[in-house]
């Protein structure tokens, strides 16, 4: 028979760690026997608590079984039991934490701000360069438009100076005008002496005006020019005007001929230049008037 010894209890197996660690933590009450020394026991209790101790935390660090099976590895239990513990473990390590979702929301206004703001001024200065472009284009335009009218009076003017012109030409005014302008009168009608033969008595036809070679002769009325060349009896070169009513007007000692033979003139126009040619002591312009084929004082009729 098995009789109880006072002092000591049968070991229950059941008992937890965490019960083991209370017992050797807690002091025994009752009567034990003496088995050693009270310093030898603290120090037994100490060592055995640390051990306890240890064993607690190896039993927690051993990763539970996952129900799906024995071949899954135990980092899926862990991101489990993390779950559900509401912890959030990252995907990607290197976090990034300049992008547009991270900015603050005063940056993004901002950013969008900026934006809005450069596509305006590109949207001002395509304007401007088209309001400029359209600007140069009609004002091209308006230049085109003013030469095209400038042009078009200028032909205009020419085509009503011809048509008086041709109107005029040939028809006699009944008026003589003065062939070249400032007229020096040097020789009059009449007789004279000859200043190149030196001869006393003979005729003076015309009138001789003395200008500078080179100064425009003018026809002094409208007609047909019936001579144009040089004269070999001392004239050189010499221009004769018919008008209406049987009236002719010569131009001689000419330094260049600007007329042809049978060419209508007018009134005023210009037909020759002022030279020395022919029987001459200098520049001048020997201008006659001829009535019904015989010479008359142009005096008369300028």
């Amino acid at each position: 028979m098995n009789t109880p010894v006072r002092g000591r209890r049968r070991s229950d197996t059941r008992t937890s760690a965490l019960t083991q660690i209370s017992r050797l933590t807690t002091e025994p009450s009752g009567r034990r026997r003496a088995e050693a020394p009270a310093p030898a026991r603290s120090v037994a209790r100490k060592a055995g608590v640390a051990a306890a101790t240890a064993g607690l935390l190896a039993v927690i660090a051993i990763p539970v079984a996952h129900a799906g099976g024995d071949g899954e590895p135990a980092s899926m239990d862990r991101a489990s039991d993390a779950s559900a513990l509401g912890l959030q473990v990252p995907q990607d390590a290197n976090l990034r934490f300049d992008r547009a979702e991270l900015a603050s929301k005063a940056a993004q206004e901002e950013a969008r701000a900026a934006a809005a703001s450069a596509e305006k001024k590109k949207a001002d200065a395509a304007a401007q360069k088209a309001a400029a472009e359209k600007k140069a284009a009609a004002d091209k335009k308006a230049k085109a438009e003013a030469a095209a009218k400038k042009k078009a009076a200028a032909i205009a003017a020419a085509k009503k100076a011809d048509a008086a012109k041709a109107k005029t030409a040939g028809f006699a005014t009944g008026t003589l005008k003065a062939p070249i302008p400032h007229m020096k009168q040097t020789s009059g009608f009449g007789y004279r002496m000859n200043p190149i033969t030196g001869a006393a008595g003979e005729l003076h036809t015309g009138i001789d005006y003395a200008m500078g070679c080179g100064t425009p002769v003018n026809a002094s009325d409208g007609g047909k020019v019936v001579e144009a060349g040089f004269q070999v009896g001392g004239g050189g070169n010499r221009i004769v005007v018919e008008h209406r009513g049987g009236l002719k007007t010569t131009y001689n000692h000419l330094q260049s001929i600007g007329v042809s033979l049978g060419q209508k003139v007018a009134q005023g126009e210009r037909i020759g230049e002022l030279g020395t040619t022919g029987n001459s002591t200098g520049c001048h312009l020997h201008f006659e008037v001829v009535k019904d084929g015989q010479t008359v004082d142009p005096a008369g009729w300028l």
